[in-house]
């Protein structure tokens, strides 16, 4: 199980868009937006563990950076952007 911050969190997960040609600026730009609303809104997910003004995200390791940007490409894909947050899991 791999534990890190939030801030931490969001600067592998940009590291892991940035490794997909087919994701634009704009998309990644909207998925950072997607996961501030959803944090902001302390919204259930098993990643997120919600500790006062805090937020550490829990990952089983590595690899689940990997399957979130892979999914995000196939929300896209698929014209489904707004329920990759819906229910935020792998």
């Amino acid at each position: 199980m791999l534990k890190i911050s939030y801030e931490d969190f969001k600067e592998e997960i940009r590291a892991e868009f940035y490794g997909y040609e087919e994701i634009s600026e704009e998309a990644i730009a909207k998925w950072f937006n997607l996961l501030e609303a959803f944090v902001e809104h302390k919204k259930k997910s098993t990643f997120l563990n919600y500790k006062g003004d805090s937020v550490e995200v829990v990952l089983k390791d590595e690899a689940d950076l990997f399957m979130m940007v892979d999914k995000y490409l196939a929300a896209i894909i698929n014209e489904d952007l707004e329920n990759y947050f819906k229910d935020w899991s792998l």
